[in-house]
């Protein structure tokens, strides 16, 4: 007798998945690729701008101190006059001015009146519900952790920070580095010291928009002699 064999036939018909997987893996490499490079550019965006912002802030700042100094030498000038003087827009269309000018961890910023979140975006911003340094009270700077306060991190206690304003020019040194809660508000509470507090959003290195936890620096007043 002839023994049964078993007949396996091959089917002509191509194996899709492979192909079919391979194409997906591509299709979600491009988009990983293009996302990538969209934040990228958005941020370099954002860094640019920054940057920029500070230079024109820079130029506005010394317009200021010069026609202060031009008002102190003139025997007409009036207080509207001073007024005035003290509010030059860095940009024509801006709704801020410089009030201050601060150095720290080998960089120089420009802090604008005011502290909103589109004011922030040009640089680090004062809260108007507190005193300029060296009015008395409890001044208080915030800014974005990402970009001009972000070298807050590089600060220890004992660091001096250099302020500039239409006051005089001094320095504050750090007494404080801590974190805290964004319900613990008392930190900017005014006070009968003359003190300074710089704020942004922490960690610093976290990508969790809208972080509930605040990275405080608190310095006094470095008074000569």
């Amino acid at each position: 007798m002839r023994s049964c064999e078993t007949i396996h036939l091959k089917s002509d018909e191509p194996s899709l998945s492979t192909p079919i997987t391979s194409q997906y893996q591509k299709a979600i490499w491009l988009v990983c690729l293009l996302c990538g490079g969209l934040l990228f550019s958005h941020g370099a965006y954002l860094w640019a701008k920054a940057q920029l912002a500070q230079v024109l802030i820079a130029r506005a700042w010394q317009t200021v101190l010069l026609a202060e100094v031009s008002l102190e030498r003139s025997s007409g000038a009036t207080p509207e006059m001073y007024q005035q003087a003290q509010k030059v827009k860095p940009w024509p269309w801006a709704d801020t001015y410089p009030v201050a000018k601060i150095q720290f961890a080998e960089q120089s910023l420009y802090v604008l009146a005011g502290a909103s979140g589109r004011t922030m975006a040009f640089g680090p911003g004062h809260m108007s519900a507190t005193p300029l340094p060296f009015q008395g009270g409890n001044s208080v700077f915030t800014g974005h952790r990402d970009s001009h306060f972000a070298s807050l991190a590089q600060l220890n206690k004992g660091d001096v920070i250099d302020v500039q304003t239409l006051a005089g020019q001094g320095q504050y040194r750090i007494t404080a580095i801590f974190v805290v809660h964004q319900s613990q508000m008392h930190i900017i509470e005014s006070n009968n010291q003359d003190q300074l507090t710089l704020l942004t959003c922490y960690p610093f290195n976290s990508l969790t928009p809208n972080p509930t936890l605040r990275f405080v620096v608190s310095a006094q007043r470095v008074f000569e002699g």
